[in-house]
């Protein structure tokens, strides 16, 4: 088994940093080859821009998914994304790692989706949801927040955080990973006063043992459950004996 980690926080002494040098330690004491990648310290681009494919099929006007496609016909792909496209087809698992800033994904993970779910190699009108070229394998968003549990839950302040991830985690169904139930630590603070400080740190110990047993099992960890094809008439809208999955995809009311 072969697992890739992608570290998306810009400070190597991270609580972010701490669970995926955690992650790697279990997955490999479980006799899997993992590959880590840390978007900050390898510099990543995540910015997708004309620069980044210079046999350019249109010259004049730059539209992003037909110059990656074009560009990978070429074999001609930057070489930052030519590496994670072979580090995403060669894992079985994907772990995506990553602080919940601004109710999103930092900027730099969304510039890597951008850049390198490439049109063609990754996804195209036939190769998508359940047929997507990732079928069969799988893929966890690893994440943490400021706020409490409380205050991220449906009825919290900061608003459902498993809502939040959704659009994140159907990028990924898209392309056709399973996507597991993600894994979520709250409260991850600094500039505690003293006297919560203790409490704090014994809190992330606890999750972070309770995430490396839990990736013992990977295989069995929860899936999320998204709509088929076959529960959409002309490929398009929900039939109305399809389940909905998510409030992002629904039925309509009645009203």
């Amino acid at each position: 088994m072969r697992a890739l980690i992608l570290l998306a926080h810009p400070e190597p002494r991270s609580f972010n940093a701490h669970l995926a040098a955690q992650a790697a330690e279990q997955l490999r004491h479980d006799h899997s080859q993992v590959d880590v990648v840390d978007l900050y310290a390898e510099g990543f681009d995540p910015l997708e821009a004309a620069w980044h494919h210079p046999r350019r099929l249109q010259p004049e006007r730059f539209d992003a998914q037909r110059e990656q496609r074009h560009s990978a016909e070429l074999e001609q792909l930057p070489a930052d994304v030519r590496r994670h496209l072979h580090l995403l087809r060669v894992a079985d698992l994907v772990i995506l790692q990553f602080p919940l800033w601004w109710f999103a994904a930092p900027a730099i993970l969304k510039g890597w989706l951008d850049r390198v779910l490439v049109y063609g190699p990754m996804y195209n009108s036939r190769q998508r949801h359940e047929h997507g070229v990732m079928q069969g394998k799988r893929a966890l968003l690893s994440v943490t927040t400021g706020s409490s549990a409380r205050a991220c839950a449906v009825d919290g302040r900061e608003g459902d955080t498993r809502l939040l991830l959704w659009p994140l985690m159907y990028s990924l169904r898209y392309v056709g990973f399973e996507v597991m139930e993600p894994c979520v630590v709250h409260g991850v603070r600094s500039g505690l006063a003293a006297e919560r400080v203790q409490a704090h740190d014994e809190a992330l110990v606890a999750a972070t043992l309770s995430y490396r047993e839990r990736l013992t099992h990977w295989r069995q960890w929860p899936i999320v459950p998204f709509n088929d094809s076959d529960d959409f008439e002309d490929g398009v809208v929900l039939r109305a004996d399809a389940i909905a999955h998510s409030p992002f995809i629904r039925h309509r009311d009645a009203g």
